[in-house]
């Protein structure tokens, strides 16, 4: 979508103008009228007005609907919600009826006959379809316009306030210095708000794809989680972590692994899933099959050669929070592994950013990553309570820790307090 101020692109379904705030128009004003149709007279499909013979159930068209030269495919500027890709079809009574007037009556109850045969409206979309593109603009939804589930009238409402998550997110976060992304989304509706969609350092936050990515491959049975690993000194790394300290000899599941590696974010325990898992590009093919195309993983924990040559973990806000929110609603693995995972990111204890001043009422879920010399703060988290649950990612670089740290946690309690409250 253009906007109509500076002219900026905007992803399918915004509400307002990522690069100056002006409120875009409503694109479903801007939809074009449909190609024209016949109708089988049999079953009543609509058929493309070339067609000879149905295309439902094959009766040929005898030739008394008059043919109109096909009009151009409509481009629809409309991708998302529950009118997604659907023809608007207006009324075109396709000609008079032909043949001798037997009578008033008779004319009357044709007319009324032919006409509504003509109209018949196509059925109404089952689902709303999510975009599969690598485009990063079209990798999440921004506008708070879109339904949570077909079955839902269009006229329903959200409660995701948008505007307010918007003005939140400006008004904690936007002054800070440094690059910052931001991904905002209830867990129970098809919308989200994202503030500079752009691919940053995921730090530690990458151990959530490398989680996702076991539990993915122990349901089509190329890793067993409850199998045992012997740690050996060559495995051991620095930075984060405690089993760096234990004595080699050692043996842990694969489970107990993944479990160090999220609430110790444990990066000895990170490199060793990395090559259980099959390697780094194993695991990558394993993150796209996710849909997360802004995020590669690139190096192991504390390999510096790579950093220095370029080579860093990435991610970005959208694919975090789409990550979270699938996991949630048992979208991306089975529930009972979903419900593994989350109790995982339950038990980590890292919440000195965006759930530090949560009440504790709040249940949290959440997976943290600095790199201080770097000026990288990263915090993803899902928070709920008896009204409901969203999930907040926050990422942040090349800033002050410090002031990185008391903007999330102001934005986590005001955010709690506008979406639970």
């Amino acid at each position: 979508m253009k906007c109509p101020k500076c002219n900026s692109t905007n992803p399918a379904g915004s509400k307002f103008c990522q690069s100056c705030g002006e409120t875009l128009p409503d694109p479903i004003e801007q939809m074009p009228s449909s190609k024209p149709e016949k109708i089988c007279q049999n079953c009543g499909t609509p058929n493309d007005i070339k067609n000879d013979f149905c295309d439902q159930c094959g009766t040929p068209f005898d030739g008394t609907a008059p043919k109109q030269a096909p009009a151009p495919e409509p481009t629809y500027s409309r991708t998302q919600g529950p009118y997604a890709g659907v023809p608007q079809h207006k009324s075109n009574l396709a000609g008079i009826i032909i043949g001798v007037v037997a009578g008033l009556l008779v004319l009357s109850v044709g007319g009324y006959f032919a006409y509504n045969t003509l109209n018949k409206p196509a059925n109404e979309p089952t689902s709303v379809a999510k975009s599969s593109s690598k485009d990063k603009s079209s990798t999440v939804k921004e506008s708070s316009s879109a339904a949570s589930s077909s079955s839902e009238a269009p006229s329903s409402k959200s409660n995701f306030d948008e505007a307010k998550v918007k003005e939140l997110v400006a008004s904690d976060i936007g002054g800070i210095a440094g690059d910052k992304t931001v991904y905002v989304a209830p867990m129970n509706e098809d919308v989200s708000y994202l503030l500079n969609n752009q691919t940053q350092s995921a730090a530690s936050v990458i151990k959530l794809f490398i989680l996702a990515a076991a539990y993915a491959q122990q349901k089509i049975g190329t890793i067993n989680l409850d199998d045992t690993y012997t740690l050996s000194n060559a495995d051991k790394v620095g930075g984060t972590g405690v089993i760096q300290n234990m004595p080699a000899g050692k043996t842990f599941t694969y489970r107990e692994l993944l479990t160090y590696m999220i609430d110790e974010s444990d990066n000895t325990a990170a490199n060793i899933m990395i090559d259980a898992l099959g390697g780094i590009d194993k695991v990558n093919a394993q993150i796209e099959k996710m849909g997360a195309y802004d995020t590669k993983l690139q190096r192991k924990m504390m390999d510096t050669k790579s950093l220095e040559a370029g080579r860093d973990n990435i991610t970005s806000a959208a694919d975090v929070g789409e990550l979270l929110k699938k996991v949630y609603n048992h979208k991306l693995i089975s529930k009972s592994d979903s419900a593994e995972f989350l109790d995982i990111l339950n038990k980590n204890r890292d919440h000195d950013k965006l759930v530090r001043d949560l009440p504790t009422g709040a249940k949290v879920y959440n997976k943290t990553g600095i790199m201080q010399n770097y000026g990288i703060l990263n915090d993803a988290a899902i928070i709920e309570n008896e009204k409901g649950a969203f999930v907040v990612v926050v990422l942040t670089q090349n800033g002050d820790n410090n002031e990185e740290r008391s903007a999330m946690n102001k934005l986590g309690l005001d955010l709690y307090n506008t979406l639970l409250q």
